[in-house]
């Protein structure tokens, strides 16, 4: 979608139809019409509003959550550049939930847990 507004790429059948790709498509936008930028983090939360169960939030903090976890763990194999490809960062998730055994709960409920536990143990620095 480069370069063109968020309304350009929305597409409510995308969303529904859990085209994950969608994400990637809407994130970058052309400011001012000089600057473009990717607004992946805010095109995450966008389509978690709508279907949360579906669309888990990527932060910075579940970032750098994800890497500890690979460091120390190495419950998958991804670079982090992976986690801004939206169709693969869900799988990194759902790989994450599979390896620590959580099942039982959903992606939205795993990336609030790594948020969460983002915030206590990587708290950013004013």
């Amino acid at each position: 979608m480069n370069g063109r507004s968020l309304k350009d790429g929305l597409s409510p059948q995308r969303l529904s139809d859990r085209d994950f790709s969608l994400v990637n498509d809407i994130a970058v936008v052309k400011v001012n019409g000089l600057k473009t930028i990717n607004f992946y983090s805010f095109a995450t939360r966008y389509c978690s509003h709508h279907i949360p169960e579906d669309y888990p939030i990527y932060d910075s903090f579940v970032e750098k959550m994800l890497m500890h976890f690979k460091r120390k763990d190495k419950f998958f194999k991804f670079k982090k550049d992976d986690l801004k490809h939206y169709p693969t960062y869900r799988e990194i998730l759902m790989q994450f939930s599979n390896f620590y055994g959580l099942g039982a709960f959903t992606l939205k409920q795993v990336d609030k847990y790594l948020w969460q536990a983002g915030k206590d143990y990587f708290p950013k620095q004013y």
